[in-house]
């Protein structure tokens, strides 16, 4: 109705209807008024009884009059008014509509006027200020009229309206607005009239269609059925300023079914709608939104199948008169939503919520059983299984929001099933997610992270690959996270796989990662429980196996990042861990244990099994550095570190420790003697604890039961020569290079035992200023008793020299050492030494005419067989060797040995020197295999 009195012709159907009540009320009050008036001759004088029976035929006569009048009246006065309405339609609309009435019945007794067949047709054109409108209406009737406020033109009561079995075809809407656009329907109606009080307004079993001329692209509209109804519809200012009423009425009933639209390249379907204002009820059931197939560019997509959508205790008046939205519960069954985002989004800035609303209270909330997915998103988010549960929730566009609530509801309650997203071009997925703001518990379920493709993400971005059965967080405070507080009770993180790759670039504090978000994060407890963990990018990227840790009272934020009493943002941390693992001085190493401990409230760290590991052979070594490199291997039953400073290590990287143990250590080195000597600078030298970036500070070191397993091979021979140092214990004091400890006065310092070939005992002593740049410190000891014999498991292969016999009593030695080189003392107290040159000839160790000879020469001339020698005399050999700055200290300490020894033999000084000095070289072999 409002749609007709406002645009096809500014009241023409009003104005004829009410031109047909107002001709009955007329005629109703023109028979019914009195009588005095009418030339009547009666007698002056009568008796009582006569004036009774004239009043009796004065009444029975007007009643006569009065029903032959109506009956003329109702014979000729429906035509009249049909014909009169007819006219005025075609009058109103300058002949651009055209009405026809198929019947009109009028009652004055009734008050009431009936109008059935009624067709409205346009012209073939309009003015572009109506639109065009086809209107076939099976019935109307109008009933209860109050022809007196007709008459007067007040508010007019009517007892009903009610239109039944329209149809209704709009083809065009107007293309301008007309002059009384922009007033209410109540300064808009007919024959000035100050308002209409209906009882019942229904609009019953109506079609409607909106199928306009031209392109498809245009909106259209149908619907197969539709019931509309109204209780007390009061049209005046009264009713327009009375807060309960929505849309001038008490209440509005709504039952639409089976409606069909079209609009923005999308088609919406509708099974049934129910609206009821007085039940304050709206029910969707089985909506449909579909895009077509063809759509402007830069046009989002939409296609949403929902099942039913049920509102209750909607104040409508409100919503409409104070922009507040207050309802009981709104329920969501089955949403299936999916969408596609056009890739450059719109410049258009979105209204806010408060643009249509003030405020916002709902009782409760409920989405059962969603699906949702958006394509062209950053993250493309795929949703199945939706449950959201949301209690209280207010919403107030001018004040501030409660700090009660969470997210404007007292409580929410979110699960989602097996769901996807793209987040940093990675690929999340998830098994399931369930929150609950009331328990203080969020779970995921069977999370995967894929890393981005090959040439997709950022390059030399962060790149994760995890998969995790579980991931638990209780005692989450939902109320301090609106805050942009993170506070919970414990995290648990259960079996998670992670691959990590860091960024090139090396990102910024954890907290300031997590400050975009988040102001403060507070969490009790962390515990990550059988985790594998592997990293990438890195020089020595770690892999563990079977990660079990706890962290307690965790805070990430600025202060707590600077906290001294904290150890990676938390208070203490416990770890154990299966098999650990990292490559060191890749690719020619891998180094690991079979388990860690670390306890940072008992300041201990442990790793068990250790193990350094070579891939390649010594040779092969050789081949692929280019020079001469040995192969290391090293086991390590146990290393203790006692008191250590898990702060420094953290925060600076500084190894501040009480003590650290190293028990049953077992180093094999291999070595081969083909190849070019290493043109690098030894980094295995004192002075170079000056240039460590970090500080080291223990001040004591224990090596228990070590064992240590060299084997040589040279150019002479392809025989194998093998030396052994078992049964190693020492105690090293002051392994530091801080200043505060580590000076002249208090240097490293040291004492230890051991065998050689685990035949001949050593005891031996260093003093050693760690921060001295010229190196310099002092090794002293003794060796014996041994025999000479057992050195020829090295002599023998590499030198072709043999002890044929001779045993050492006791071997002293001091020896002092710099970065120029070693000079010393020996003493060595032996007896029957002789020494045999030896040749290799068809795979095989000799003796050889001329190497007897030679070896007889030296006997005699150059080796003394005893020491004190034959007139008692104890002689001190001199050591004595030049520095290669590119072996390590360790080979210093073992030519100045070599030196004193052979001087103390008999050799001169100079050739003992040039013997202690002597390294090989030979061309590299074409294969690892020779």
């Amino acid at each position: 109705m409002r749609l007709f009195i406002d645009s096809v012709s500014e009241g023409t159907t009003l104005t004829g209807l009410f031109f047909v009540i107002s001709f009955l009320s007329f005629a109703v009050s023109e028979t019914t008024k009195s009588p005095v008036g009418l030339p009547l001759s009666v007698p002056a004088a009568s008796t009582t009884s006569t004036p009774r029976r004239r009043w009796v035929w004065w009444l029975l006569g007007v009643a006569v009059l009065l029903l032959v009048l109506s009956l003329i009246a109702q014979r000729l006065l429906d035509p009249w008014l049909r014909r009169k309405l007819e006219q005025q339609v075609t009058t109103q609309t300058h002949g651009q509509y055209r009405l026809q009435v198929g019947a009109l019945h009028t009652s004055l007794w009734q008050r009431a006027i009936r109008l059935s067949g009624l067709r409205l047709r346009p012209a073939p054109t309009v003015a572009d200020t109506l639109p065009r409108v086809r209107l076939d209406v099976a019935q109307l009737d109008v009933t209860g009229i109050d022809l007196l406020a007709l008459l007067r033109k007040g508010v007019v009561p009517i007892d009903s309206v009610v239109l039944d079995s329209a149809r209704i075809e709009v083809l065009a809407l107007a293309q301008k607005p007309t002059r009384n656009a922009g007033k209410p329907l109540h300064e808009q109606l007919p024959l000035k009239l100050k308002g209409l009080d209906i009882g019942y307004f229904g609009l019953l079993h109506t079609q409607a269609s909106y199928q306009p001329d031209g392109a498809q692209a245009q909106p259209t509209a149908r619907f197969r059925r539709a019931d509309l109804s109204a209780q007390n519809l009061l049209i005046s200012p009264a009713g327009a300023a009375d807060s309960q009423r929505l849309g001038y009425a008490i209440g509005w009933n709504l039952r639409l079914q089976h409606a069909q639209g079209q609009a923005a390249g999308h088609q919406l379907a509708v099974a049934g709608l129910t609206i009821s204002t007085a039940d304050q009820l709206i029910q969707l059931d089985s909506g449909r939104v579909r895009p077509l197939g063809t759509t402007s560019t830069g046009q989002p997509r939409v296609d949403l199948a929902l099942p039913r959508l049920r509102l209750t205790g909607l104040r409508a008046a409100a919503l409409q008169h104070q922009r507040r939205f207050r309802a009981d519960s709104l329920l969501i069954q089955q949403p299936q939503f999916t969408a596609s985002l056009p890739a450059m989004g719109s410049d258009k800035k979105p209204k806010a919520a408060s643009d249509y609303l003030k405020s916002l209270d709902l009782a409760h909330l409920a989405v059962r059983g969603g699906y949702v997915r958006v394509r062209g998103a950053a993250a493309n988010p795929v949703i199945n299984g939706l449950e959201l549960a949301g209690t209280a929730i207010h919403f107030d566009s001018v004040n501030a929001p409660d700090a009660q609530r969470i997210f404007f509801a007292k409580a929410w309650k979110v699960a989602l099933g097996r769901s996807q997203a793209t987040v940093a071009a990675h690929a999340l997925a998830l098994g399931s997610l369930h929150l609950s703001t009331s328990k203080g518990t969020f779970d995921l379920r069977s999370v995967r992270i894929r890393p981005p493709a090959a040439g997709q993400g950022k390059p030399g971005g962060v790149r994760v690959d995890l998969a995790m059965p579980g991931l638990s967080l209780t005692g989450l405070d939902a109320k301090a996270l609106q805050q942009r507080h993170f506070k919970a009770q414990s995290l648990v993180l259960d079996r998670p796989n992670l691959d990590f790759t860091p960024p090139v670039q090396p990102p910024p504090p954890f907290w300031k990662l997590l400050s975009k978000q988040l102001g403060c994060s507070d969490l009790a407890l962390v515990r990550v429980n059988h985790a594998d963990v592997r990293f990438g990018r890195w020089r020595h990227a770690p892999h563990v196996n079977d990660l079990n840790a706890t962290g307690k009272s965790i805070r990430i934020d600025s202060a707590a990042n600077i906290d001294p009493r904290r150890i990676a943002y938390a208070r203490a941390w416990e770890l154990n861990t299966g098999r650990f693992s990292a490559p060191f001085d890749p690719p020619y190493y891998r180094a690991s244990s079979e388990h860690v401990h670390l306890d940072t409230d008992a300041h201990q760290l442990v790793f068990t099994d250790m193990l350094l590991r070579p891939r390649f052979s010594p040779i092969g070594m050789n081949l692929r550095k280019g020079y001469q490199a040995p192969a290391v291997t090293v086991k390590v039953k146990a290393l203790t570190l006692a008191g250590l400073d898990f702060v420094g290590l953290v925060n600076h990287g500084d190894f501040r420790m009480k003590r650290a143990t190293v028990q049953s250590p077992v180093a094999t080195i291999a070595s081969d003697g083909r190849g070019p000597i290493n043109p690098n600078r030894s980094k295995i030298s004192p002075e170079e604890m000056l240039n460590l970036p970090v500080i080291v500070d223990v001040p004591r070191v224990d090596l228990v039961n070590g064992n240590l397993y060299t084997t040589y091979r040279s150019p002479l021979t392809p025989l194998t020569g093998t030396m052994r140092i078992t049964r190693f214990n020492g105690t090293f004091l002051n392994l530091s290079n801080d200043r505060r400890h580590q000076t002249p006065a208090t240097p490293l310092t040291g004492r230890a035992t051991t065998y050689l070939q685990n035949q001949c005992r050593l005891d031996a002593q260093v003093s050693m200023y760690l921060l001295d740049p010229k190196g310099r410190h002092r090794i002293w000891g003794a060796f014996g008793p041994g025999s000479f014999a057992m050195l020829n498991s090295m002599t023998v292969p590499t030198k072709l020299v043999e002890f044929k016999r001779g045993n050492a009593q006791r071997i002293r030695f001091d020896m002092r050492v710099d970065r120029q080189g070693t000079t010393g003392t020996m003493t060595t107290e032996y007896t029957g030494l002789q020494m045999e040159l030896l040749g290799y000839k068809d795979e095989e160790v000799k003796k050889t005419l001329l190497k007897r000879v030679i070896s007889k020469a030296v006997n005699v001339i150059v080796v003394r067989d005893q020491n004190p020698r034959k007139r008692g005399e104890l002689v001190t050999g001199e050591m004595k060797s030049t520095r290669e700055p590119r072996f390590s200290v360790f080979a210093l300490w073992r030519q100045g040995v070599v030196s004193g020894l052979f001087n103390n033999v008999g050799v001169p000084q100079k050739i003992a020197q040039k013997l202690s000095e002597a390294q090989d070289q030979a061309p590299l072999p074409k294969s690892p295999s020779k």
